[in-house]
């Protein structure tokens, strides 16, 4: 069956539950698990948001939509969870399929940065096919690439927006998936983030930043976001905690620090609100320029 398109609200935002497409692959058991709610944010005509559109606007679809869908039976998050973040280099190095199943096995959630679209990455792990979040962004050689976010359990709501480089003309991609929790009327607030990189000053990644900002400012439940910040500058680091402080999202701390730097500054980051931290760990690897994130959580009472 078809899925049906809704009607278009203000902003631009088409809104489609999804069928289980190769962005989605589960179990034939859940295959009846149809209630999932795509919404790409993007200006009329499918273009990325322009630098100048009212932020307000293409955040509507999601804004209006937070905590409003059902959530599947049995499809919810448990109490403790293991996540990864990482940037996996658009699946170009030798040894990252092997890497991201032996590191994302017992995750129930992965921000993967970097994902290539035909590579089904939720098939990789071990233990069974994971439901898989895909924002687009960057497109070369027939190849699109942009942010993944796999999940255990199935989420009930994503929404993506794309924010041009204004430099190289090409897309960065923020997936935003909410995940019903066990026992518990609030839902999770996941961001998977890949942030604008080149640009001289910083006002292209405030303006990313602040779609982020309006979404879990009206968001009353616990958040991760996660993903390349790419803050490469005393100047983009300030920003990040200069718009993350004020909604309570605090960062995770790893030792050994060994996550991936540019200029002295670590380029990737996980932040949590309503979550507290059981262990951080970040893994050196051969098989992208980042190395992996990992933390275990548990949400607060």
């Amino acid at each position: 069956m078809a899925p049906m398109v809704m009607a278009r609200p203000p902003g631009g935002c088409e809104y489609q539950p999804m069928q289980f497409t190769h962005l989605l692959r589960v179990k034939n058991t859940l295959r009846p698990l149809a209630w999932l709610l795509l919404c790409t944010i993007a200006s009329p005509g499918g273009s990325a948001i322009a630098a100048g559109e009212p932020h307000a606007d293409a955040a509507y679809g999601c804004l209006s939509h937070l905590g409003t869908l059902p959530a599947a039976t049995g499809q919810v998050l448990p109490e403790q969870l293991r996540v990864l973040s990482w940037n996996i280099h658009k699946s170009r190095d030798a040894g990252w399929s092997e890497d991201l199943r032996r590191l994302g096995d017992s995750a129930d959630l992965g921000f993967i940065q970097e994902a290539a679209l035909h590579t089904q990455l939720g098939e990789l792990w071990l233990g069974g096919p994971r439901y898989q979040s895909f924002a687009p962004g960057y497109s070369a050689g027939g190849t699109r690439t942009g942010v993944m976010t796999i999940s255990r359990f199935a989420p009930t709501m994503q929404c993506n927006f794309t924010r041009t480089e204004p430099w190289l003309g090409t897309p960065k991609a923020i997936a935003v998936t909410e995940h019903a929790i066990q026992g518990r009327e609030q839902r999770l607030l996941a961001i998977n983030i890949h942030a604008i990189n080149f640009t001289l000053g910083i006002d292209d990644f405030a303006a990313q930043l602040d779609t982020v900002a309006q979404l879990v400012a009206v968001h009353s439940g616990p958040v991760i976001l996660a993903g390349d910040l790419n803050t490469w500058s005393a100047a983009r680091k300030t920003l990040v905690e200069r718009v993350l402080a004020p909604l309570q999202l605090a960062p995770l701390s790893f030792q050994p620090d060994l996550r991936t730097r540019a200029f002295g500054h670590a380029l990737d980051h996980i932040y949590v609100r309503g979550l507290t931290v059981e262990s951080t760990e970040v893994v050196a690897v051969d098989s992208s320029d980042h190395n992996p994130l990992i933390a275990s959580l548990r949400f607060l009472m």
